[in-house]
């Protein structure tokens, strides 16, 4: 008698096709050596918690090419409480790393990290970095040290990369060093950035452009203005490039950041006449928000038109600014205004105005903020569609913020805005990232009753989540 719940192996089977010779391998794998079906769902998990760890790693070798089967399986382990030791924990780490899988890569990290009484794992995180460097695996060591970061343990973050180089010789990317110093401003810690600034160099890598745009952001925090205006010297001497847009933009942004926004305007007026392509809209921006911060409307306005006269073009977030600014006022009738301009130049008002801010603050992975700015436009009744919406959930998603991603739905119920597929698919793959699976059943079961039809992407998010399905939502 078939069991009343489809296990992963079946499940992938039926959603992503894959080939019935590993899916047969996979299931005889998974519970060889194990009494029948049954239909109780703990038991279940009771099997694969009595695999041993040989048995585990012969499977996940077996599945190499099957990324999809590969991480079903590795997220039944999780869920039926399997204690990995280092051999096994660095197999599933083999397989994504080889896979292209960062953002699983993060989550295997931040698992064993956040298990600080080690009642999950059964190893140290010493004992996992020891084996990484051993294996040269260069792109999950880059990870870790970003998941040290992001979660502020900036002294791991530290000692990972003295390690790397000291024992296996081994360098992270500039890159990877730049996301460290960008996270210690965030966290506050700017007196740290300087010394990975150091460390960098001194492991012969090479500084680029977005390295001195954070050294410049952490300087601009400290109000250490004279340090940061010499890094427009040092950009050349050091690392022999030219300071583009984004350095430029970084300096005008921090000044107004700090209240230097008269400051600011003060150097976009000498950078364009040195150099007219550098200084953009961003800069201008940036000097129309500070002032509008400021209730200086005004000075705003003014900057608004030198930047025409000089031929930038303004964009949604030099209106949006201004129009926040009046509405701030009560200057309804100065707000329609501008609104009407912007529109009469074809640039659509309000969603789009919302869109272009929180893909622009992503960009930067300033998601927290871009969350914190949509909030504000939807109290403000902007008129916000169901795309901009979604991109919302899925910044909240991102964070691990789901109380805060059902909020957003809940508010366009309020706002009579039935959610779509994709909302609904958003939060599914959520809830996965946080490794809880029966909350993503419960909204794929909303979904369902909502009239709304799964398609293979939806199948797809709850396959790779580990979600089981009864049988009879499958064919339903």
């Amino acid at each position: 008698m078939p069991p009343p719940l489809f296990s992963c192996c079946n499940f992938v089977k039926c959603s992503l096709n894959l080939r019935w010779k590993s899916i047969r391998s996979l299931a005889y794998t998974t519970y060889s050596d194990v009494s029948e079906w049954s239909p109780d769902t703990n038991q279940l998990c009771h099997r694969i918690e009595k695999l041993s760890k040989f048995k585990v790693i012969e499977t996940l070798d077996q599945m190499k090419r099957e990324r999809s089967s590969a991480l079903l399986f590795a997220r039944q382990l999780k869920e039926s409480g399997f204690k990995h030791d280092v051999e096994t924990y660095m197999t599933i780490v083999r397989l994504f790393c080889h896979s292209g899988t960062d953002v699983r890569l993060n989550h295997l990290f931040m698992y064993v990290i956040e298990d600080i009484n080690r009642e999950l794992v059964g190893f140290e995180i010493c004992d996992m970095l020891e084996a990484l460097i051993e294996e040269k695996l260069i792109k999950a060591v880059d990870v870790l040290v970003k998941v040290y970061a992001s979660v502020g343990r900036f002294k791991e973050a530290m000692h990972t990369l003295s390690e790397m180089k000291s024992r296996g010789g081994l360098l992270v990317s500039t890159r990877t060093c730049n996301f460290v110093m960008n996270e210690l401003i965030e966290w506050g810690k700017v007196d740290m950035v300087e010394s990975v600034y150091g460390l960098l160099k001194k492991n012969g890598l090479i500084p680029n452009v977005h390295t001195y745009g954070i050294l410049m952001k952490g300087y601009c925090r400290k109000g250490r203005l004279i340090e940061a205006g010499n890094l427009f010297v040092n950009i050349q001497s050091e690392a022999g490039v030219e300071p583009n847009a984004f350095f430029y933009g970084t300096y005008i942004h921090m000044l107004c950041s700090i209240g230097q926004t008269d400051l600011a305007f003060q150097v976009v007026k000498i950078f364009r006449e040195g150099n007219n392509n550098l200084v953009d809209v961003f800069a201008y921006n940036c000097v129309i928000r500070g002032f509008v911060k400021e209730s200086r409307l005004q000075d705003a306005e003014d900057v608004f038109l030198d930047m025409k006269l000089r031929e930038v073009v303004p964009d949604a977030d030099s209106y949006s600014a201004l129009i926040c600014g009046y509405r701030k006022k009560r200057d309804t009738a100065k707000a329609l205004d501008i609104r009407k301009e912007m529109e009469s130049r074809g640039i659509k008002a309000d969603d789009v105005i919302v869109r272009s801010m929180m893909q622009r603050l992503c960009g930067l992975g300033r998601h927290a903020k871009a969350l914190y700015k949509f909030k504000g436009f939807m109290h403000s009744g902007v008129f916000i569609d169901g795309v901009t919406f979604n991109m919302a959930i899925d910044v909240a998603c991102k964070l691990r913020r789901m109380e805060d991603a059902m909020g957003l739905v809940e508010e366009m119920k309020f706002r009579k805005m039935k959610p779509l597929k994709m909302h609904y698919r958003t939060l599914i793959d959520g809830y996965c990232l946080r490794g809880e699976p029966w909350n993503a059943l419960y909204i794929f079961q909303e979904m369902m009753r909502n009239g709304l039809r799964p398609d293979s992407t939806t199948y797809h998010v709850l396959a790779c989540g580990g979600v089981f399905l009864p049988l009879f939502m499958l064919f339903k």
